[in-house]
């Protein structure tokens, strides 16, 4: 005798699914009425850009920080400028609520930036005079992770990828980018084929609701506060990393030595 279908688990199936088709067609059409507008000049402090965003008409904001860096390529930013997003974060190594920090710690709020002609995400005291870029597209939901911890990792169900658990090996080597790369690639954990992660999956699991790391410990465990090697170069010399004390995007020459993170499909 079959067992009696589950309609409601269905219904909710039918919905979750329809809600997720709605998102990508809202993305989509927000995409393609967006404009970016890009100052002409590096004149303007983080508060100066963002206002300097609102006078450009009703609807035009400064941008995140995230959206920033995943703009398309052919954005035409000016050669050498580098841009402010609206977001901050508070930088020093005082505690707050402890009293030290007026002694001899010291905290100073500091503005995301973007360079463009090297992909980075930096930090710049808030009265630096740099670029403004403006969008009026819609601030869409902020994108909820989906995370399992798995007794080999922890899943990122949105992307497929297994990041590998760091007390697996050791969690404070240190390693140039060669090395970085062969200790994945030679990793023999759980019989599964494992590699650095682009910059893209190695920043998409920055999370800037937490800080000091901005990530999600319950899942990912704690880091240590250094860049870790993404796969993705510059040039011959130097190769894209990304740093969870502050949720930053740079890069470092291959000789040095810092931490590495595996994934596995």
């Amino acid at each position: 005798m079959r067992a009696p279908k589950n309609y409601e688990k269905d219904f909710w199936q039918i919905i979750v699914h329809h809600f997720k088709l709605f998102l990508a067609l809202f993305s989509m059409t927000a995409a393609a009425t967006a404009d970016i507008k890009l100052s002409e000049k590096e004149a303007y402090s983080q508060e100066q850009a963002i206002e300097y965003c609102r006078t450009l008409g009703p609807g035009y904001r400064a941008m995140e920080i995230g959206e920033i860096y995943a703009l398309d390529t052919a954005v035409p930013f000016a050669d050498r400028f580098s841009y402010w997003s609206k977001n901050t974060i508070t930088s020093g190594n005082a505690v707050i609520g402890t009293g030290s920090e007026g002694d001899g710690g010291v905290l100073e709020e500091l503005g995301f930036s973007f360079y463009p002609k090297e992909r980075n995400i930096t930090f710049s005291p808030k009265w630096k005079k740099i670029a403004a870029i403006c969008t009026n597209d819609p601030i869409l939901p902020k994108r909820i992770h989906h995370y399992t911890k798995t007794s080999q990792g922890t899943l990122d169900e949105d992307t497929g990828l297994l990041w590998h658990d760091l007390d697996a090996t050791d969690k404070k080597a240190r390693y140039t980018y060669d090395q970085a790369k062969e200790m994945c690639e030679n990793l023999s954990l759980y019989g599964r084929t494992w590699r650095l992660p682009s910059t893209e999956e190695l920043y998409g699991i920055v999370d800037y609701d937490y800080v000091r790391p901005t990530l999600d410990m319950k899942f990912f465990g704690p880091v240590m506060h250094r860049y870790y090697w993404s796969a993705d170069t510059l040039n011959a010399q130097e190769a894209y990393v990304v740093g969870f004390k502050l949720g930053s995007v740079a890069t470092a020459p291959k000789n040095d030595a810092t931490h590495a993170r595996c994934v596995s499909e």
